[in-house]
């Protein structure tokens, strides 16, 4: 039987999270509402009362701007009329009524006046990746975010943009493409943590908690439901509660603490019933459902699954539906009646059939529905869905082999760099035989001259001779010796250039999938746009090929995302020493930061760390050679990671390791600053750290030329390269380069 449930995912939604004492303010709301002489200051505070409402109970929500639209109508407030749309919307999604949360969104798009605010935009834009969402279409849900976090992004507007970097969030985390989940999910809680707003870092710390719970990094899941709760409590913020409940079941499920599942899936199922969540509560009592068949309660167990189902179907949301019919189906399974478990498994599965959800667990379904039917004698079914199981299984784990392909690249490039360190000590050992040379033919030059001033002009010319070959020995010998440096030189180049495999192939992947998935949606509108104009709605036409247009423009955008980043990789990887070029060192530095995260990430799927960065706008472009400056900050971050790694592995659990990555302008200057906390450089080594092959680190893990190279080439630019270090509280590296 799969054990495994499904964790439930808590959608962000801007005008539903600013609820603070909720009970009490309804109180105070609903007095000033019967005080106010106008239309339009009244329906102001209803509008209030309905984000607070919002999280109480949905139908006295609905009911509420349902009677208010009218009014808002009649006396033409516009700005009334557009919030409370918003809201019926987004109430009328999480109640599963989707057609009409899509009469309101479809009225707002024709509605909405862009000169008055062009946010309003992002916001249907939003309710639309919400709605696809819900109905498990993440690839559409992710195409509405974008847009809206796009428009949000242009007019530096942050009003609700940490909730729609939280949802993307959710619908990354889905397709299992858990970097890009995280990405987004730091992002909204940074902003939520500048402002000070425990209600948003509620929400995303729930939804980050589930992306861990994904990854099957139980305990630091469990870290950080407990950790939404304990705000949501503090907030008064029932919805993210209930579903902290729900999720910690489904954590104590695959642990097999079952009676733990149980009374949080009965917590969760009650709290969701008194919000008139019927999706949330579903949820919970197929997994309160899955606990009582796993202590032996089977009628117990199979009253609740059929409680569940019923609940689930009214609630239209395709994902609970497919878990209350799966969850009977395990049910069954695990009573051994297998015949009876094949219709509850199709099911499920039928439900999800317009879905695009990616999961291993859901490739796990099918194999158990290929148990049932190999036990069945249907062996043909049971081939056909263990086939499926085993495509699933294989694509998602296709991860796993790049990571290892990774590790074997890694190892190979340390190997490389071990026979590095050999040829260094030889060319040490060179260049000191060199001087005992040179010491030697100098003695033997002064008493040669001796000789000759003794003997005559002769003998002179013997010696001179002598001189003249054994100089051009000693150059001989300094030439190889440069062509050495300039080959370990190259081979730190190469070693560097190996360690960013994984976070180059990641980063290709991604804008090829959103290529793919757009190119998809586009053959879908002409289609549309062909139907239209052969009914002759030419309106629809043009709107379907302003549609196609943007997605043809997000194509050719992702498109050069990848050129750029093929051909980052063959500079960085290229020999001449390059020209220098007008160069945006704030997306130069994101850039190297972000593969320096991958880059290690491949080597250690354990490690992680609180990236944050500051870069100044007002920093533009500066002249510099892009892939040496990229060099340096990839040494540079690599070598806070590496600090940082070293003191988690020595620290409790309190610690928690942080890098911040900052630039900003400082006359005529640039300073880009990378910081950890690791242990820091102790005074006694700090003056030596330039130095050539002066490396901390054990033998196989660094060759010492990191920070002497990274040090040349900014005195190269003229620049210079600065350290700031105490022992025990951290490093910070600074880069000051002339703008010029």
């Amino acid at each position: 039987m799969n054990m495994r449930t499904f964790t439930i995912i808590v959608l962000l939604i801007y005008f539903a999270i600013q609820a603070k004492a909720q009970h009490k303010e309804l109180d105070s709301l609903d007095r000033l509402i019967t005080k106010v002489g106008t239309d339009t200051s009244r329906i102001k505070l209803i509008v209030e009362k309905l984000k607070i409402l919002s999280n109480i109970n949905l139908d006295s929500a609905i009911t509420l701007a349902e009677q208010t639209l009218p009014i808002a109508r009649k006396i033409n407030y516009y700005r009334g009329e557009v919030s409370l749309r918003h809201k019926l919307a987004t109430n009328y999604c999480f109640k599963g009524e989707y057609d009409l949360a899509d009469e309101h969104l479809d009225f707002l798009e024709t509605f909405i006046q862009p000169s008055k605010d062009s946010s309003d935009f992002a916001d249907v834009y939003g309710a639309r990746g919400m709605m696809s969402g819900m109905q498990s279409k993440y690839d559409s849900s992710i195409i509405f975010y974008e847009k809206a976090i796009g428009i949000l992004e242009r007019a530096g507007t942050h009003k609700s943009l940490a909730a729609y970097y939280s949802n993307i969030a959710i619908a990354y985390q889905q397709q299992s493409n858990f970097p890009e989940a995280l990405l987004y999910q730091q992002k909204a809680l940074r902003i939520a943590t500048e402002n000070k707003d425990e209600v948003n870092e509620a929400y995303t710390t729930m939804n980050m908690a589930n992306t861990y719970s994904n990854m099957e990094d139980l305990a630091r899941a469990e870290m950080l439901f407990l950790k939404a709760i304990e705000l949501a409590k503090k907030k008064t913020l029932i919805n993210v509660e209930l579903y902290g409940y729900s999720n910690l079941a489904s954590i104590y499920a695959s642990q097999s603490r079952w009676q733990q599942t149980y009374e949080f899936a009965i917590k969760a199922a009650s709290l969701g019933k008194s919000m008139g969540d019927k999706g949330i509560e579903a949820a919970s009592l197929s997994k309160a459902a899955t606990a009582l068949a796993h202590t032996h309660k089977p009628v117990e167990a199979e009253a609740m699954a059929k409680k569940a189902i019923a609940t689930a179907d009214s609630s239209a949301q395709p994902l609970n539906i497919y878990q209350a019919y799966s969850s009977m189906g395990s049910i069954l399974k695990l009573n051994g009646s297998y015949a009876s478990a094949i219709p509850y498994f199709e099911k499920g599965f039928l439900s999800m059939k317009e879905s695009d959800i990616y999961d291993i667990h859901y490739g796990d379904d099918y194999n158990a529905l290929s148990e049932c039917y190999e036990k069945t004698g249907n062996y043909i079914k049971a081939l056909e869905t263990y086939k499926i199981s085993a495509q699933i299984s294989d694509s998602v784990r296709t991860k796993d082999n790049i990571r290892k392909a990774t590790e074997l690249t890694m190892n190979y490039e340390f190997d490389k760099e071990r026979k590095i360190l050999e040829a260094e000590q030889k060319s040490k050992d060179a260049i000191v035989r060199t001087k005992q040379l040179g010491l030697i033919v100098g003695l033997g030059v002064t008493f040669v001259l001796a000789i000759v001033s003794f003997l005559g002009f002769k003998n002179k010319q013997t010696a001179n001779a002598l001189l003249k070959q054994q100089t051009e020995e000693i150059e001989s010998t300094l030439a190889q010796l440069k062509s050495a440096q300039s080959q370990l030189i190259q081979s730190e180049k190469m070693a560097s250039l190996g360690e960013l495999t994984a976070a180059i192939a990641h980063e290709i992947q991604n804008p090829l999938n959103f290529v793919n998935n757009f190119s998809e949606v586009s053959t879908e509108l002409v289609d549309d746009m062909n139907v239209a104009f052969d009914e002759g709605n030419s309106q629809d036409a043009k709107r379907i090929a302003l549609d196609l247009g943007q997605n043809m423009q997000k194509i050719a955008h992702h498109g050069k995302r990848a050129s750029d980043i093929v051909k980052g990789m063959l500079l960085h990887s290229r020999t001449d020493a390059g020209a220098k070029e007008p160069t945006d060192i704030n997306a130069l530095t994101s850039e190297y930061v972000r593969l320096a995260y991958y880059g290690l990430r491949a080597k250690d799927k354990s490690f992680t760390a609180n990236v944050k960065t500051d870069l100044d706008s007002s920093v533009g472009d500066i002249n510099i050679v892009p892939q040496d400056i990229g060099r340096v900050i990839l040494n540079l971050v690599n070598n806070a990671f590496y600090a940082i790694h070293e003191r988690s592995k020595q620290q409790s659990a309190a610690y928690e390791p942080e890098i911040i990555v900052s630039t900003k302008k400082k006359d005529n200057n640039i300073l880009i600053s990378v910081k950890d906390n690791g242990n820091g450089i102790p005074e006694s080594i700090k003056d030596k750290i330039f130095n050539p092959f002066f490396t901390t680190k054990p033998a196989g893990d660094g060759t010492g030329l990191g920070l002497s190279l990274s040090y040349d080439t900014v005195k190269a630019h003229g620049g210079a390269l600065k350290v700031e270090s105490s022992n025990a509280m951290g490093t910070e590296f600074i880069i000051e380069l002339p703008r010029g």
